[in-house]
């Protein structure tokens, strides 16, 4: 079918606005992924009746469907191909309904994160997922790819949050896996198989949020140490000295901390540190102790654990310091085309894949900068690195991030990014065989034409 049949065909099932094509289309940014618009058409459907009717219309005329979230994205899993038809839930952005006394939020997949924060702020609550790109990441992306974010120390994945969900089938069948309930063992939790399935096993047009109090204040802190060692030692006392109030335990690598901290001409602490860190606790309740983390910081200098920190003293300050550790996009800015790899390891094998990257990168591609920062209480490091102007050197840099990782057990090419088309080749690094057997039967049970995002994670 050319492109006017196909605009024809769904024209008929959401209305000729809803689909989208030509100029208007141009118009459009494609987010973090070049390929997001390649199909050459784009379909808005306002309703998960509207979403099934393309679902059994596409199934019926052999057109494969590409979700889009927020296209904040980072593992070319929103790409299309012609012949597919990307599918944007922007229209479905409804918070259908808010619960304070049960602690829930159930809403439209199009709703973007931080419409649910502002919604569940003036009731004392927020989401438990939380990260950069909040203000444009909807629900239906943060749930298909199970995001993590700079919280998941304290309140886990996408997946520990979402209570239910409603998913539409490759075949149109609408899913109702929507559930309020915190306890609910009727059978298999079919909603986990949605989560984290890229777009793959069905299109996620609702979900059920858990929400949890909103702390009355929060401490944050800008450190830097030594080493990896020394802010092991901090990671560890945090977490003693305020268990579940310890909000996030973010790391910076010098490379990384120094490009940005230069660019937005930031000077909260030495530019000559290690590594460097961001803290942050919340305080329920009462009022209490507002210098906790001032006290705890201080008593890490007597330890010798720091070279230097900030506690920020107002609200101002505090979005400083995450600028200089959410504002990732400055090193591009600087350094060229970057790619980004989010990789998962065991903590005391973090500091030996860190220094074994650099010096790999440094020897096999000459001329790219290796930036490294991410989620240190949790794991998960984000790697940037570039310029990599080519696919020779997108090569050499994949060879060299995966490569080293492989010398490590128990490690993750994604920790939170998914797979995408970007990472499909080096699945087999973090699943066995016989795992990725059992993806394949459950893609083949659930969409056995692979018409849902194809060839996303794996080859169909």
């Amino acid at each position: 079918m050319d492109i006017n049949q196909i605009s024809e065909l769904f024209a008929q099932a959401i209305g000729a606005k809803n689909v989208i094509t030509g100029e208007r289309l141009a118009l459009r940014g494609t987010g973090y992924c070049a390929a997001s618009y390649d199909g050459d058409v784009l379909l808005t459907p306002c309703s998960a009746q509207e979403v099934s009717e393309v679902c059994r219309l596409a199934a019926e005329h052999g057109l494969a469907i590409v979700p889009h979230g927020g296209l904040t994205g980072l593992v070319q899993g929103t790409a299309t191909a012609p012949g597919q038809v990307a599918l944007s839930l922007e229209k479905m952005n409804r918070i259908l309904d808010l619960d304070p006394v049960q602690g829930v939020v159930t809403a439209e997949a199009g709703v973007t994160l931080q419409q649910v924060i502002d919604a569940a702020e003036p009731h004392g609550f927020a989401p438990g997922v939380d990260l950069p790109s909040r203000g444009s990441c909807t629900l239906g992306g943060l749930a298909s790819t199970n995001a993590g974010g700079i919280q998941a120390i304290r309140y886990g994945m996408a997946r520990d949050n979402i209570l239910g969900l409603e998913a539409v089938l490759a075949d149109g069948t609408i899913l109702d896996l929507n559930n309020t309930l915190l306890k609910n063992n009727a059978g298999y939790d079919l909603k986990q198989l949605f989560i984290g399935s890229e777009g793959t096993l069905g299109v996620i047009t609702k979900i059920t949020l858990r929400l949890h109090s909103r702390p009355s204040s929060v401490q944050t802190a800008l450190i830097g140490c030594a080493g990896t060692e020394d802010l092991f030692q901090v990671l560890a006392s945090t977490r003693k000295a305020f268990g579940a109030s310890l909000l996030s335990f973010e790391a910076m690598w010098p490379e990384f901390f120094t490009q940005i901290a230069t660019h937005l001409g930031n000077r909260l602490v030495s530019p000559d540190c290690g590594i460097y860190g961001v803290i942050e606790t919340g305080q329920w309740g009462e009022p209490g102790q507002d210098d906790a983390l001032t006290v705890f910081l201080a008593q890490c200098f007597e330890d010798g654990l720091l070279q230097d920190g900030t506690v920020a003293q107002s609200e101002t300050q505090r979005r400083t310091i995450w600028q200089l550790r959410e504002d990732a996009d400055v090193i591009e800015s600087l350094s060229g085309p970057c790619l980004s790899y989010d990789v998962g390891l065991r903590l005391n094998d973090i500091p030996g894949y860190v220094e074994q990257l650099q010096e790999r990168i440094a020897r096999d591609c000459p001329g790219v900068g290796c930036y490294v920062f991410g989620h240190m209480g949790d794991g998960n490091l984000h790697i940037m690195a570039g310029p990599a102007p080519d696919p020779i050197s997108h090569a050499a840099i994949d060879g060299a991030v995966y490569g080293v990782l492989q010398q490590f057990a128990g490690t993750t090419v994604s920790a939170e990014h998914g797979i995408g088309l970007e990472k499909r080749a080096h699945l087999p690094l973090s699943r066995p065989d016989a795992a990725i057997a059992a993806m394949k039967q459950l893609k083949a049970a659930l969409d056995p034409k692979c018409m849902l995002n194809p060839g996303k994670i794996f080859a169909c």
